[in-house]
């Protein structure tokens, strides 16, 4: 085999070209032999192929993205199968050579660059470019799996969602800011854990006036409650939690205690902030809504609902932060060096006003009505953007944000 060289900066471009030649080399192949690439099962007949294999290159040649198509690209010895089939066949030789050089040219970009081709389809998945199709865990799943025994603790969902209206102070807005974990469970009796953070900052990181500090939610709040808890939306088991200040904010913890079914709860948690400021000045550049992942959780609801008057206009950017180091969450350390990759993107939340309902969170349009109760808002006034992401990576913080004025 020719030695390949080239930069390893260079991988996603020499990778995309080279499965954009193994399709195109296949195309004009299956054009020579008169074969259809939308009829896998008479391509099978017609060339006494597995139709397993002939519905893997129909894939191959018919999907939208190209990286996508290597969940399809069968290996080197259904690849060489399927050549001599066409060979076999009186296939033009001059087409089944093409097919088989734009093979040896994927082949050689990823030993190259990875080595293999598990490493290869890694990287690029590390990179945000692809995902796998055939395995019955993706990497997020398994990394999820592993931290919940690693950490001894898991939830089905983490939700956070974020109000923004009007507020009596001018140029500024009130800001409610709801928490949840569904389905937290134990896997170590010793496992003890920060369930939520709570943190008003500006840009910089640096502590909110006092004017901003929170509110209460819930003014029928037991004064034995936990403060800033939404006691009538969590568990009735749910065990009482610890708070203590830090530097980095208010922290709620939950102790040690019972492990599996006979120990699961949810937990709503929420604040109000009101009087943020919306002119943009040095060090409050952006009104923002954050999401910290410190749970290994197999799903996240991340809302924004934001009254239709305000000057926040289209959808707010959305960046995804990584903290593997550990270290603090607030805005300052919210650099390019940490960014994650991500494709996801908002969906808007239908309806007037926004049908919030999802089977991933339980009680959230009462817990929806009562915030817009206590900030004596109008529900239909408000539009909604949601983030849907399966196994969200732990040690990582989702941001929307957008540009004050």
């Amino acid at each position: 085999m020719t030695s390949y060289q080239a930069p390893t900066g260079q991988m996603i471009e020499h990778a995309r070209d080279a499965i954009q030649g193994v399709r195109g080399a296949l195309i004009e192949l299956y054009t020579a032999i008169g074969a259809n690439p939308e009829e896998p099962q008479e391509v099978a007949r017609q060339f006494g192929l597995n139709r397993n294999l002939t519905w893997k290159l129909s894939r191959v040649m018919t999907g939208a993205q190209p990286f996508a198509t290597l969940n399809h690209l069968p290996g080197k010895q259904g690849m060489d199968l399927a050549l001599q089939a066409f060979r076999k066949a009186s296939a033009p030789a001059e087409s089944v050579d093409a097919v088989d050089r734009a093979l040896r040219s994927l082949y050689e970009v990823i030993e190259v660059h990875a080595g293999d081709r598990d490493h290869f389809e890694l990287t690029l998945e590390s990179m945000g470019l692809f995902e796998r199709e055939d395995r019955p865990d993706s990497g997020r799943e398994q990394a999820f799996r592993g931290n919940s025994m690693i950490w001894g603790v898991q939830a089905k969902t983490r939700l956070s969602v974020t109000f923004i209206g009007p507020s009596a102070s001018p140029d500024a807005v009130d800001f409610v800011g709801v928490a949840a974990l569904y389905g937290f469970r134990r896997l170590r009796t010793s496992a003890r854990w920060r369930l939520f953070r709570l943190q008003l900052t500006d840009d910089a990181g640096k502590d909110l006036p006092a004017s901003s500090m929170p509110e209460e939610i819930d003014q029928n709040r037991r004064s034995d409650d936990t403060p800033l808890m939404l006691r009538d939306f969590c568990s009735a088991n749910m065990p009482p939690l610890e708070t203590h200040d830090t530097p980095e904010g208010r922290e709620y913890l939950l102790p040690g205690g019972p492990v599996g079914n006979t120990g699961v709860f949810d937990c709503y948690f929420g604040y109000i902030a009101r009087g943020l400021s919306l002119k943009r000045t040095p060090g409050n550049e952006y009104s923002s809504a954050a999401c910290s992942i410190s749970t290994p959780v197999e799903n996240l609801v991340f809302d924004v609902l934001v009254h239709k008057d305000l000057p926040l206009l289209g959808n707010p950017e959305l960046a995804l932060y990584g903290f593997p180091h550990g270290g603090a969450e607030d805005p300052s350390k919210q650099t390019e060096a940490n960014r994650l990759p991500m494709s996801d993107e908002w969906q808007e939340l239908v309806g007037s006003p926004p049908v919030v309902a999802t089977p991933l969170v339980p009680r959230y349009t009462p817990v929806m009505n009562m915030v817009f109760n206590r900030m004596g808002w109008t529900a239909s006034a408000f539009r909604g953007l949601r983030l849907t992401i399966k196994y969200p990576a732990l040690s990582s913080r989702y941001v929307a944000r957008w540009r004050l004025g």
